[in-house]
C-alpha cells in the first residue's frame, strides 16, 4: 500500500467517527470543566480516541469481531454483539443523529412548537436514511467525499474566529468537574459510543485494507494501526477546538442544556447567520451519513444472524424505531443513555484490552471470564447508581472511582492481574 492509500483509509476512519456525539459532548465538557479544561480533555481523548482506535487494532489482531469475544461463554457472546448493535443502532446512536441535526442545524431557524417540528423532521430524516440504505448509490460516495472537507473547513473557520477573540479567563470547574475533571472527561468520552462503533466498523475497516492486496496478518495490523493513528490525530485536533469553544462559552450561554445548543449559539456568535447556514447544511449531511453508515452496519449484522429475515426488513425496522426514539429529544436521550453505556462500555474495554495484552503475554481463558464477570457486576451497579435507584446502598461509595462511573476498573483489572500471575506461577512451578 502506498502512502496515499494509507492516508485515504485513515481519513475514511476519521469520517466514520465524526458524527453527532463527537460534535456535542466536547463543547459541553469544555464549558463545565472551566480552568480544568485540559485535564478534562485528556480524559476525553483517552476514552474516546484512545479506546476507539485501539478497538480497531484489536479487531485486526483478532481477525474478526466474533474472534474478539471468543472468551465470552456460549450464548453470552452473541448477546453482547446484539446489545452493542442495538445501542449504536435504534436505541441511542442512530436516533441521536436526527436529534443533533435538528437541534444544531434546524432549531435555531424555527419559531413555535419545537416538538412538532422535530416529529416532522425525524420522519423525513429517517425516510431518506432508510432509502439510502436500501438503494445505496453514488450519492453516498459523493456526499462522503464532499462532506468531510466541507465540515473541516467550517470547523477551521470557527476555530480561527474563536482564537481571534480576546483572551478569556476560565472560571472554576462546576460540580464534580472541580476536583475530578479528568475522570469526568473520561465518562463524557464514553457517551460518544465510539468504542462500540469501532467494534461495529472494525470489520469494514480491515476489509478496506485487504482490498488493496494486503494478505499477511502482520501487514494488516500495521496498516490498520496507521489508519487508526491518522484518524486519531484528526479527531484529537477537532476535539481540542471544540473543548476550547465550550470553555469560552460559559459567560455567553451559561445555562445551556447540552453541547448542541452551545455549538449552535457559538457559531452564530462567531460567524453570524452565514456560519449558522453552513453549519446547518454540514451537520445535517454529517448526521445523515452517520445514520446511513450505522444503520447499514446494523442491518447487515442482524441479517447475517437471521438470514431468513431480509436486510431490507432490518433497515426499515431500525429506521422506524430510531424515528420513534428520536422524538424523546436530545436531553432525554442523553439521560437515558448514561446507565446503558456505563454498563456495557466496560465490557468492550476489557475485551479490547485483553486482545492487545495477548500480543505480549498469555492469558488463560478462565481468567478472562472471571475478570469479565467482575466487570459486568460492578458496571451494572455503576449503571444502576447513575439512575438513582441504588442511592441508598451506602457500601458502593467505598468502591474506588465508583462515583466517577469507573467503579469496575480496579476490581476487574485486579482479578485479571491476579489470575494471570496465578497461572504464570503455577506453570513455572509445574516445570520445575
Amino acid at each position: 500500500m502506498g502512502r496515499g492509500e494509507r492516508i485515504g483509509i485513515g481519513l475514511m476512519v476519521f469520517a466514520f467517527f465524526l458524527g453527532a456525539g463527537n460534535l456535542i459532548f466536547p463543547p459541553w465538557a469544555g464549558q463545565l470543566s472551566g480552568e480544568n479544561l485540559w485535564l478534562s480533555l485528556t480524559g476525553f481523548l483517552l476514552t474516546d480516541v484512545g479506546l476507539s482506535m485501539l478497538g480497531i487494532v484489536a479487531i485486526a489482531l483478532a481477525g474478526s469481531p466474533e474472534s474478539l469475544t471468543r472468551d465470552i461463554p456460549g450464548f453470552l457472546a452473541p448477546m453482547f454483539w446484539i446489545a452493542a448493535y442495538v445501542i449504536i443502532g435504534p436505541a441511542f446512536a442512530v436516533p441521536r443523529t436526527s436529534v443533533v441535526a435538528f437541534d444544531v442545524g434546524i432549531r435555531p431557524w424555527l419559531p413555535g412548537d419545537e416538538q412538532s417540528y422535530l416529529a416532522l423532521y425525524s420522519i423525513v430524516f429517517f425516510a431518506i436514511s432508510a432509502w439510502l440504505c436500501i438503494f445505496p448509490g453514488r450519492l453516498i460516495t459523493v456526499v462522503g467525499r464532499i462532506l468531510t472537507p466541507v465540515l473541516l473547513l467550517v470547523l477551521l473557520a470557527i476555530y480561527i474566529a474563536m482564537f481571534l477573540q480576546p483572551p478569556v479567563t476560565f472560571g472554576p470547574g462546576l460540580g464534580p468537574w472541580a476536583n475530578h475533571a479528568m475522570l469526568e472527561g473520561a465518562v463524557q468520552g464514553y457517551q460518544t459510543m465510539d468504542t462500540l462503533g469501532a467494534l461495529a466498523f472494525g470489520l469494514v475497516i480491515t476489509s478496506a485494507v485487504k482490498n488493496y492486496g494486503v494478505t499477511s496478518r502482520r501487514e494488516l495490523v500495521r496498516y490498520t494501526s496507521e489508519a487508526a493513528i491518522i484518524a486519531g490525530i484528526a479527531l484529537s485536533v477537532v476535539y481540542i477546538g471544540l473543548f476550547y469553544l465550550g470553555g469560552i462559552s460559559r459567560e455567553l450561554i451559561p445555562d445551556a442544556a447540552n453541547g448542541g445548543i452551545i455549538l449552535s449559539y457559538m457559531v452564530v456568535y462567531l460567524l453570524g447567520d452565514t456560519g449558522q447556514a453552513a453549519l446547518t447544511v454540514v451537520i445535517t449531511l454529517a448526521c445523515l451519513t452517520t445514520a446511513v453508515g450505522v444503520t447499514t452496519a446494523c442491518g447487515n449484522y442482524f441479517h447475517s444472524r437471521w438470514p431468513k429475515i431480509s436486510y431490507r426488513f432490518w433497515v426499515i425496522q431500525i429506521s422506524f424505531l430510531a424515528m420513534i426514539v428520536a422524538n424523546a429529544g436530545l436531553n432525554t436521550l442523553l439521560k437515558l443513555s448514561v446507565p446503558v453505556v456505563l454498563t456495557i462500555y466496560p465490557v468492550a474495554i476489557m475485551i479490547i484490552s485483553v486482545e492487545l495484552i495477548r500480543t505480549w503475554v498469555v492469558i488463560n481463558r478462565e481468567v478472562v471470564r472471571a475478570s469479565l464477570l467482575v466487570v459486568v457486576i460492578f458496571s451494572a451497579v455503576d449503571g444502576l447508581y447513575s439512575t438513582g435507584l441504588i442511592d441508598s446502598w451506602t457500601f458502593v461509595r467505598y468502591i474506588p472511582l465508583f462515583e466517577n462511573g469507573l467503579g469496575w476498573m480496579l476490581p476487574g483489572l485486579s482479578v485479571l492481574l491476579a489470575g494471570w500471575l496465578f497461572f504464570l506461577l503455577k506453570v513455572r512451578y509445574a516445570l520445575r
